[in-house]
Formats: C-alpha cells, structure tokens, sequence
C-alpha cells in the first residue's frame, strides 16, 4: 500500500498528520482494508476536520465486507451545537414497544421552519440473531435503553437533515462505540472465521429487516429465495438463466450475463422474476 498522508487543523485548530500506515494499524477494525478505502478515509477526515485518534470518526472493516465510516453520535450533536445557525432542539419519546416513537425537532436561526423527524422502534431497533433459538434480539444497549436509544436516532437523523454538511456522507452510530459487544465470543468467532457481514451484525446491530434478510432462515431475502427457486427448477446454467430472464424481460438486452447477474439485480427486477417463476406453466 502506497504511504499516503494528509495534514489538517481539526476544529480547535489542532494540527494532525494522518498517514495510510496509522489507519490500517490503529485505526481500522482489520487489516484487510484496502488502498482506495484508505485513502477516501484520509480524506474524509481531512474534509470533516475529524480526528480518528480521539474517536470522533470509525474505519469499520471485516474481511471481504465492504469499509464503512461511521461517526459518533457525540461528534454530529458538537458539530451542530457549534455551528452559529443552531438554536436548540426538542425530543419526545412515546409509546410501549414495538409501537414506541421518538420524535425530534432541530432549530435553525436562518430558517423558518425547523426540521422535525419521528422515528418507529420497529424501523429504528438493532437487532442480532441468537444462535440457539435462531431468533431476533435486541443488541445489548437497544434492550437495556431502548427509549434512549430511540431518542438518538430521531435526534442523529433530525441533526443530519439539519446541518448536512457536518458529516458528509458518514454514518452515525448512535451507540457509542466504546460499549459495543466487541468482547462477544460469537463476534470473535465470526471475525476468525472471516464472515465481516456477520461479525458487523453481531457489534453494531442490523436493522431488524436487514438482520431478517441476511440471518433468518424462516425469512429468507428476496435473493436467497429466487436461488432456492432456481435449484428447484435446475435453471443451473448461464444459457437457461440467459432464457428466463428474455421471458421476464423482454425489452432488455441479456446476451452478456455473468453468474452474478441476480447479486447486482434491483430488488424491485428480483420480485419480478420470483413472481414469474411462481406463475403456473401451461
């Protein structure tokens, strides 16, 4: 990896010197991540004027899994605070789950109407798949704090939507990174064994339909259930998938398909073909 490095002041006029050999051996959550994610890391953090050191910005990355940048909820609330158009903010929590809500209201001094976003527990809450009971739970701090957990995500997404260009295009984690279950022996089981989709899973929680389409068995995702499809009707070939997807789609141009043709699919075109393959044959 070439040795890339970028200098900046953060936001107290600090001056920090990030190199490609800092991320990948302090920073990043394997060594896996690779030049191209490295440097739009780099520069992302010189662009938000955010220190890594001090845990304001995440690189997250487990083997094949793609890099993802997350910042810290604590972070995006400072940036707002700080910023000479904000003008406080409002959060109201209802409900019992799973029909809990929490709604938050962000004010702007140089707008007149604020930014008001209510968030559902059933849309909002992370869950992790128990390996016995093959069932959806609450990560730990959704199950512990669920209110307040409910309550920052409103806030995050009504802060993000109010001041957009705090954090670029970073998540926000609202669970604060230090007390995620990365001590969890199904974590560390899933890191050795290299799956990075399950191990993110495990530590920062899928969102519930997430966590259904990618774990459990009883609720397959759209994909998984047209490969089951496929098998049972042994469309196993290039050439016989070339013919069924000239059935579906006939307008569309097939000639040059790969064997992954169905990952890069829209979900919406999945639906068509699963809908297709379900149609009784004359």
């Amino acid at each position: 990896m070439k040795e890339l490095a970028v200098s900046y002041s953060d936001e107290k006029g600090q001056e920090i010197k990030l190199t490609a050999s800092d991320i990948v051996e302090y920073i990043s959550t394997d060594s896996s991540v690779t030049e191209k994610e490295v440097f739009a890391f780099l520069n992302m953090c010189k662009y938000l004027k955010l220190n890594p050191f001090l845990k304001e910005i995440y690189l997250i990355k487990y083997k094949d899994s793609p890099a993802t940048f997350v910042i810290s909820y604590q972070t995006l609330l400072k940036r707002a605070e700080e910023n000479v158009n904000f003008d406080g903010y409002e959060t109201e929590v209802k409900g019992e789950i799973p029909n809990m809500t929490a709604t938050a209201i962000v004010y702007r001094k140089d707008r007149s109407y604020p930014v008001k976003i209510t968030v559902n527990y059933r849309e909002a809450v992370k869950t992790t798949m128990d390996r016995q009971t093959r069932e959806l739970r609450p990560t730990n701090m959704w199950k512990s704090m669920p209110e307040w957990m409910l309550r920052k995500v409103a806030l995050a997404r009504a802060l993000k939507e109010a001041f957009p260009s705090a954090v670029g295009n970073a998540q926000v984690s609202v669970s604060e990174i230090v007390d995620i279950d990365s001590d969890d022996k199904r974590v560390q089981e899933e890191i050795k064994e290299g799956d990075g989709q399950k191990a993110i899973d495990e530590m920062y929680g899928a969102s519930e339909e997430e966590a259904k389409d990618r774990t459990c068995p009883e609720l397959v995702s759209g994909k998984l259930k047209l490969y089951e499809i496929l098998k049972e009707k042994k469309i196993d070939t290039i050439a016989k998938v070339k013919e069924l997807l000239k059935s579906v789609f006939s307008d569309e141009n097939w000639a040059n398909i790969k064997k992954d043709v169905f990952e890069k699919m829209p979900d919406e075109k999945i639906s068509k073909v699963i809908e297709y393959l379900k149609l009784p044959k004359e």
